[in-house]
């Protein structure tokens, strides 16, 4: 990855292209039940899928069509038709009431809470990532929109429009702008509110009186209020060009109608290509997470091995969260994860520098995001981590 490019600087991204409709669609599902069964009929905007968590967006079928598996982590719908539910009326009062609203038509509402400073993130997440550039040139009257429905939420008495230098953006109106280096990693949500307020948090959370969204929030937000129906489209990057695609189409099929191909020994990233997630295979359903597909060629980009640590420092010192990677890492290999959070693996914002500049090519985001995800299993739980009952050292 000598070549590779930290630049977050987007130039010219040509018009939003809508892709076509598949023939099938496989909604992710994690954190969600399902509400319907194998075999039932449903229309697009049907709402499928009910979040376990009282922050998370419901989901909703992008097509009518047959249910025709549901899976552990998915629902797959045969699509057979264009018919839709009758759209609903947003309603009048803000607060409370709008936000459940819209956490039911499919907007994750975690960050739709009242706050004193509300910032709007039109940095792109990775390089290559470009999604906010079309939205704010020709959607800006539905992003706009989206802004106004978060502040009747929020009551915010100020707001930031935090953008790359160098990138062209209008700002809203009663909106300070302010500008950060356009290299990466300077997009992710937690440098951002660093930038704004001089104060630093962990990922996933924000200062009470402290919001932020994203300029791709704010258009879905602002289209659920425009046309009444709910969120089962999303924004991402394949190739360098924007795709509007419907929640759940494959993988596979985006590549073939972006003109990118996958080859064996090729990997395919839902995300960027510093902090993308893997694709099991080429059926895979897109989340509305997702802002992107990356392909990383057989033989490019870096190889990452079970190496042992070479105790370097090179992760440490790239760190902008200034936390030890190297030692998470191995506090995960050896499932010692409560241990982990002696070297504060919460504070990471996995911007994956660290797996980047890591001399043993060691895969340190993954093993920071499998710790994470066991000690949830066993906060989820209530049981002991293992060392607590075998002890070791890491």
């Amino acid at each position: 990855m000598s070549t590779f490019s930290f630049s977050l600087q987007t130039g010219e991204t040509g018009p939003l292209i809508k892709a076509s409709t598949p023939e099938t669609v496989r909604i992710p599902t994690h954190g969600h039940t399902a509400l319907y069964a194998k075999g039932d009929q449903v229309l697009a905007g049907t709402r499928i899928a009910k979040a376990l968590l009282p922050d998370e967006g419901d989901l909703h079928a992008p097509l009518a069509g047959v249910i025709e598996e549901i899976e552990s982590d998915g629902i797959l719908i045969r699509v057979t038709g264009k018919e839709r539910t009758a759209p609903q009326e947003p309603p009048e009062n803000g607060g409370d009431h709008l936000r459940e609203w819209l956490r039911q038509s499919g907007v994750d509402a975690g960050s739709l809470r009242q706050a004193n400073t509300l910032i709007v993130n039109a940095v792109p997440p990775e390089p290559g990532i470009s999604i906010h550039a079309p939205l704010l040139q020709d959607y800006r009257k539905v992003v706009e929109l989206g802004l106004e429905t978060v502040l009747r939420i929020t009551a915010s008495a100020k707001t930031y429009l935090v953008t790359a230098r160098g990138n062209r953006t209008n700002a809203f109106p009663d909106c300070t702008v302010l500008d950060v280096p356009a290299v990466y990693p300077s997009g992710i949500d937690q440098l951002v509110m660093k930038a704004v307020t001089g104060r630093e948090v962990l990922l996933g959370t924000h200062p009470e009186d402290v919001t932020i969204l994203s300029v791709r929030d704010l258009y879905l937000i602002g289209r659920v209020m425009e046309t009444g129906r709910p969120v089962t489209e999303t924004v991402l990057t394949i190739g360098g060009r924007n795709h509007l695609i419907m929640i759940g189409t494959a993988v596979g099929f985006l590549l073939q109608e972006a003109g990118a191909s996958a080859h064996p020994g090729d990997r395919v990233l839902l995300g960027g290509p510093m902090r993308g997630r893997a694709a099991l295979n080429l059926q895979q359903g897109v989340d509305k997470e997702a802002t992107g597909l990356t392909i990383v060629k057989q033989g490019e980009g870096l190889n990452p091995t079970d190496n042992f640590c070479l105790g370097c420092g090179e992760c440490e010192a790239h760190c902008p969260a200034r936390i030890m990677p190297g030692m998470i890492s191995r506090c995960a290999e050896f499932k010692h994860f409560a241990r982990a959070e002696d070297y504060h693996i919460h504070s990471c914002i996995e911007c994956g520098l660290c797996a980047y500049y890591c001399k043993a090519q060691r895969p340190l985001l993954q093993y920071i995001r499998l710790a994470k995800y066991e000690l949830a299993l066993l906060r989820t739980k209530s049981l002991h981590p293992i060392e607590d009952i075998a002890g070791g050292e890491a």
